[in-house]
């Protein structure tokens, strides 16, 4: 240790580390290091005034821990919730905590590890650390290994203080979205009295944080969003971030009988999924499609991150910016569905990464009837999303233009590290779970709060008012034309309810001219014994100086000779030669599953590894310099995340080989929403067909029970 490098502003973290090392146990650093905080603890303890050289060295490094500790902390104190007043004090975040007292404040320091300012005194930083980290958005991003990370959001927030900087312009476009969506559910509420909508009230700066990201996404090339969510708001993200026609959400609303209708059994509206193009205000063009979700409601989770891997490869999309997905939960499901950390754990795997996920919690501080304090063990409902060193942007709704600004934040981050991120909008519930529910009988206090609360519109009109950026006619015009708009539509289904659909289209885009309908008609499914023989020298030939470990080898040299003898063709050769067939016809396989590489019985061998130096190759992907791609992975250790994964992916590749394998065949007991709630009924649901194939592999073979079954008797049943 040098003089110099105590100095060094770009070495002040990594002595803000050694410090706390030191503090919990002084001989887990090297000596000169021991030395030097033990001078700084001894200087700190001495009387105030006046200080030698050394005490103004502790009282530095004091300022030092103070900045972490507000970049760590400060969410505490952050006035997240509309419902209630911000903590005044944190315990860790007392002046006594760094040795300073208030005789302190107005003394100067450098303060250069905070950006954005040199100098100031301690009252100057404070204030400059509560504006960034403790107002109406509050950070957790300290978690995160990666210094990189962290400077890049420090060089965002800090000096800028986290604070939006919109123009007129912007502004005016926030009000209206806040004025749309709560016109929006005004209008339902007032012609649809007592029918379920699942309300977007009490969180209707959702629709701007979305509508920022649709804005922002094309001048970050994005050319497609893939988002899922729960059917909480639903109805208002479809009409107003999709542009969902109104008369297609009022004619289901309407529930006219249609005797000629196709569309299979349906589903509830706030199920449905829609797809649309949306256009930004320079003209830049991004596709929308919002998948359909049943009423688990995290478990379109992972269908989305499927549905996103897929275009990414259909558009050739290798470093993943130009299809992103955007995922909104519920608190309560965030923090308490295990699919959620088991789609997580996607997140930077190579089989099944999407360049990360932009994550939007609505949240409303309930879940049905149940407390925070009933439905989770963490502070945040977000804590989850640490396992992955995600950003948590938290941010009170009621305070729209920082939620715009965090969204757009959020998505910049995406783009430039390929990490998922989270925004946690703290907000409220109006009504209850749903329209005719009653909420005062289990949370009367919260709901004595929310119900003389006025609407957002009116707060943050009031504010531009009073800004000079609107004036009253100007507000009164917005919602006088929306409203027109809301209810000629209304008059149009009533007039001809007939001319609006009330369920999904099918076999569109990629599936067009495919349909569900079964022929009995032979197809060819021959291949020569030439492609064969084709195949078996394939997957024996590996690279040069590759050695097959010698197990191996002998299978596959028992490929070849079975081939030369025309033997009798067992199982594991037969897949893979139909793999092989389907590959030299020009359509890609993929195989996902839990050691689906190898093959739980040792059995498949699509991927091979050198015996020396580990290095996997992929027989399968040697047979041809024209052939299509083989893709096999083996997957984490959950079925319902993968199995929902390649649903999604199948339905974005229909003409692609699609397959999950389960460990063995009982375990797709573990998936058993995904095969419930998609396989076996997306297509009467949704007209949403996919071709994924499910391998279960079981036998008797001294397992037990549960793995001599795969249960096929359940499949039938779904089919009947």
């Amino acid at each position: 240790m040098t003089a110099g490098t105590v100095a060094d502003r770009l070495n002040l973290e990594f002595i803000e580390a050694l410090y706390q090392r030191w503090r919990r146990d002084p001989q887990t650093v090297e000596p000169s290091w021991r030395y030097f905080f033990e001078g700084f603890e001894l200087g700190a303890s001495q009387p105030l005034a006046p200080r030698p050289a050394a005490v103004d060295g502790a009282a530095q490094t004091a300022i030092v821990r103070l900045i972490y500790a507000y970049r760590d902390l400060g969410h505490f104190l952050a006035h997240l919730d509309p419902l209630s007043e911000a903590r005044t004090s944190h315990p860790l975040l007392e002046l006594s905590e760094f040795g300073f007292t208030e005789a302190d404040l107005d003394r100067t320091f450098s303060t250069t590890p905070f950006l954005g300012m040199e100098r100031g005194t301690l009252r100057q930083l404070i204030d400059a650390l509560k504006e960034t980290y403790c107002r109406t958005i509050g950070v957790e991003y300290m978690h995160i290994q990666d210094t990189r990370i962290r400077r890049w959001l420090q060089e965002r927030m800090e000096p800028r203080r986290n604070r939006p900087r919109f123009d007129q312009a912007k502004k005016v476009r926030i009000l209206k979205s806040l004025h749309y969506a709560e016109l929006f559910e005004r209008f339902l509420h007032t012609r649809y009295t007592g029918q379920k909508r699942f309300s977007l009230e009490g969180a209707e700066t959702l629709i701007p944080i979305l509508e920022a990201i649709v804005e922002k996404a094309p001048d970050m090339q994005v050319r497609e969003i893939i988002l899922g969510m729960a059917h909480r708001g639903r109805l208002n993200v479809l009409a107003n971030i999709l542009r969902k026609p109104y008369e297609e959400i009022f004619a289901q609303f309407e529930d006219k009988y249609l005797p000629d209708t196709m569309d299979g059994d349906g589903d509830v509206k706030y199920h449905l999924g829609f797809s649309s193009d949306r256009v930004n205000s320079q003209g830049k063009k991004v596709h929308l499609s919002l998948s359909p979700n049943p009423s688990h409601l995290e478990a379109v989770d992972p269908v989305v991150e499927g549905r996103t891997r897929a275009k990414q490869t259909l558009f050739g999309d290798r470093e993943r910016l130009w299809g992103i997905p955007l995922l909104i939960h519920g608190d309560a499901a965030f923090a308490g569905q295990g699919l959620v950390a088991e789609t997580l754990n996607l997140s930077q795997l190579a089989g099944y990464t999407t360049g990360g996920t932009i994550h939007v919690i609505v949240n409303n501080q309930i879940g049905f009837t149940t407390a925070p304090n009933d439905a989770r063990s963490t502070t945040y409902c977000t804590d989850i999303a640490k396992m992955i060193q995600a950003p948590i942007f938290h941010v009170n709704g009621e305070d729209p233009e920082p939620s715009v600004y965090v969204a757009e934040l959020a998505l910049e981050f995406r783009q430039t590290f390929h990490r998922d991120v989270v925004i946690d909008m703290f907000c409220y519930r109006r009504h209850g779970h749903n329209e005719g529910d009653d909420p005062s009988i289990t949370q009367p206090i919260m709901y004595s709060k929310i119900r003389g609360r006025p609407s957002l519109s009116s707060i943050y009109t009031e504010q531009l008012i009073m800004m000079g950026d609107l004036t009253v006619a100007e507000t009164e015009a917005i919602t006088q034309k929306f409203e027109s708009k809301l209810q000629q539509a209304l008059e149009e289904v009533r007039t001809e309810p007939s001319h609006y659909p009330t369920m999904m289209h099918g076999f569109e885009g990629q599936w067009k001219g495919m349909t569900s309908h079964y022929s009995h008609a032979p197809v060819e499914t021959g291949v020569t014994e030439e492609t064969l023989q084709q195949i078996v020298e394939g997957l024996a030939r590996v690279p040069d100086n590759f050695q097959l470990h010698p197990t191996v080898a002998r299978v596959f040299k028992s490929y070849l000779q079975d081939m030369k003898d025309r033997k009798a063709i067992l199982w594991p050769l037969a897949e893979l030669l139909s793999f092989g067939s389907l590959l030299l016809e020009g359509t890609p396989v993929r195989l996902s599953g839990q050691d689906s590489r190898r093959g739980t019985f040792s059995q498949r061998h699509s991927v091979v590894f050198d015996a020396r130096t580990g290095e996997p190759y992929s027989p399968l992907n040697g047979l041809s310099p024209k052939q299509a791609r083989f893709d096999a992975y083996d997957s984490l250790l959950s079925e319902a995340a993968v199995l929902g994964f390649e649903f999604g992916y199948a339905l974005d590749a229909p003409h692609t080989l699609v397959l999950w394998e389960a460990q063995f065949g009982d375990f797709a007991n573990g998936a058993q929403v995904i095969i419930d709630q998609f396989i076996a009924s997306s297509e009467s649901k949704w007209q949403r067909d996919s071709g994924v194939v499910m391998l279960l592999p079981h036998g008797y073979e001294g397992q037990g029970p549960e793995h001599s079954s795969a249960r096929i008797e359940r499949y039938l049943q779904l089919c009947a």
